[in-house]
């Protein structure tokens, strides 16, 4: 058995629970957003948690020489101030691509989902909508929902770094 064959087998396998095709297709694409989603917020959370410290240390760095630059402004150290601004860039930056590890690391599994409904269900249309909607565009609502909803919970609000 290849490896494709076993994800296959296994992301299949909500869509047959229901006896009745159309529904157990919806059943699926459900159960498959869900999980999608579910396995992209844990993994951006861990992705946050090993982070944590670097991001906590490019946010202060970014935040001390934001507050130097303004102390070489007031006092009219255009060459100081261009320079704790130029560092202050970079800290933050280093900060805006850690997030975008995060968020790599959120939507991997659904980009997942996503090329395995395309194999597997080319060329089919959804059940009850335009000729032209396929499996794609019934995964995307529930797949929005769940990663909202997914990101109402949080695991540690008194830490901003948890994710």
């Amino acid at each position: 058995m290849t490896p494709f064959q076993a994800v296959d087998a296994l992301f299949i396998m909500p869509f047959r629970v229901l006896s009745n095709p159309e529904a157990g297709f919806y059943f699926g694409i459900c159960v498959l957003a869900l999980a999608s989603a579910a396995l992209g917020r844990a993994c951006s959370l861990l992705v946050g948690w090993v982070q944590r410290k670097r991001r906590a240390q490019e946010d202060g760095g970014a935040q001390h020489r934001s507050e130097l630059s303004f102390q070489a402004l007031q006092m009219q150290d255009k060459e100081a101030y261009l320079a704790q601004n130029h560092l202050a860039q970079e800290h933050y930056g280093n900060s805006l691509a850690l997030s975008a590890g995060r968020g790599a690391a959120l939507l991997w599994p659904g980009i997942i989902a996503l090329a395995w409904l395309s194999i597997r269900f080319e060329g089919v249309p959804a059940p009850y909508l335009w000729a032209s909607a396929g499996p794609v565009t019934v995964f995307f609502p529930p797949y929005i929902l769940a990663l909202l909803a997914f990101s109402r919970i949080n695991p540690s609000p008194s830490n901003p770094y948890a994710a």
